[in-house]
């Protein structure tokens, strides 16, 4: 079988969504996958990958100012569709494809491949980041419709998680839905960790990583202000997200440190330079209440690995709690108040039999999103979808 991923999020583009796809990839041959992805003209080159990966091919829709401005330049998008459907069919006649997947987040790319995946008969499934007409934020008219399409000729949804599973199956009787988690695809070796902090420091050093917008800022702003006035603690974040536009989010650049963007295959070695891992999950926001259900934030896993303990910042409403509550592998803060970050903290730094209990487990709990056990179940559904829904 021969499958083509088609995915507006595909490095170099920053975001979960990127690193998501390529870890993906990386689990197949080059005669088995090909993805396509969007790209600018004066965009970054993508990374050099590896000999006998999966080919990334790129398809010229975006245009942006300094990186941003998505939303002024749907109209250049929408005319960007019909040569973009063109595009996938002629990958599919060229390439014998046998199998399409279109990704969301971003119904344009996965609209498409479902569009000519029907026209040339070949089959089709869908894989959601993210919910996308069940999300409040979501207000183009043409939502509902998009969906209905690309779940009506879909075989099956992959979702990102139990949690999205369980509303999908609730929310859309009969659609066959199934988990397709994040992944990684190498175990740090023991010689990489430098070890858990201990209790015994005058200054713990706090990391965050990843996307920040409305599905963790609410909770972001209020961990950063907890600790804003104790001297045991001090917070770094890693991001591609420019410090000014955070502020204009509501985090006040003098209750952190910006340290700008890291790219995916240097996160564990700048984890290792702290002493907690710090992972925020909005209580509130713009996203509205399933979409702060059913989110499973990508940069849970790097933090698994890390050796590091972590504590988590998340509504009790949200599967990423009852993850954390079934497999206890970080600590968990689900009050929106900043005495209860404190608490939680200091949790973590009185006892290090409890840090080693954290860090164990965590990397029990990362064994479930190996991409190779992954990719070899998600074969199975793509050559099985009925027997095996």
């Amino acid at each position: 079988m021969k499958i083509l991923i088609v995915s507006w999020s595909t490095l170099p583009n920053p975001g979960g969504s990127s690193v998501i796809m390529e870890n993906l990839a990386q689990n197949f041959g080059a005669e088995e996958l090909l993805v396509l992805g969007s790209r600018t003209f004066w965009g970054k080159r993508p990374p050099e990958r590896s000999e006998g990966m999966p080919k990334f091919l790129y398809f010229f829709t975006e245009m942006y100012l300094f990186g941003r401005g998505y939303r002024y330049f749907i109209w250049f998008r929408k005319l960007r569709f019909q040569p973009l459907l063109n595009k996938i069919k002629a990958i599919i006649r060229e390439q014998k494809i046998d199998y399409i997947i279109g990704v969301y987040p971003n119904d344009f790319y996965c609209l498409a491949a479902c569009r000519a995946a029907k026209a040339l008969g070949v089959p089709f499934s869908a894989y959601f980041h993210n919910t996308y007409v069940d999300n409040v934020a979501i207000t183009d008219p043409a939502a509902t419709a998009i969906q209905e399409e690309i779940f009506d000729y879909a075989e099956q949804v992959f979702v990102m998680s139990r949690g999205m599973q369980y509303f999908y199956e609730t929310q859309y009787p009969g659609l066959q839905v199934k988990p397709l988690v994040h992944t990684f695809n190498e175990w740090p070796s023991p010689e990489s960790l430098s070890g858990l902090p201990g209790t015994d420091k005058e200054h713990y050093q706090l990391v965050a990583i990843g996307n920040f917008n409305e599905s963790n800022m609410e909770a972001t702003v209020r961990f950063a202000r907890a600790i804003r006035n104790d001297p045991r603690f001090s917070l770094h974040i890693y991001t591609h997200v420019p410090r000014v536009l955070l502020q204009k989010r509501g985090l006040d650049p003098d209750l952190y440190e910006h340290k700008g963007f890291i790219s995916p295959d240097a996160v564990h070695a700048a984890l290792q330079r702290y002493d907690i891992g710090v992972l925020t999950h909005g209580f509130s926001g713009g996203y509205g209440e399933v979409e702060y259900r059913t989110i499973f934030p990508t940069r849970t896993i790097p933090f698994l690995l890390s050796g590091k303990p972590i504590i988590a910042h998340s509504p009790p409403v949200s599967f990423l709690n009852d993850f954390i509550q079934e497999n206890r592998c970080a600590q968990l803060v689900d009050q929106p108040t900043e005495e209860a970050v404190i608490l939680g903290l200091e949790k973590i730094i009185e006892s290090k039999a409890y840090q080693h209990q954290l860090v164990t487990a965590a990397a029990a709990t990362a064994r479930q999103f190996y991409g190779p056990e992954v990719v070899k179940a998600l074969k199975i559904e793509l050559e099985n979808p009925i027997t095996t829904a």
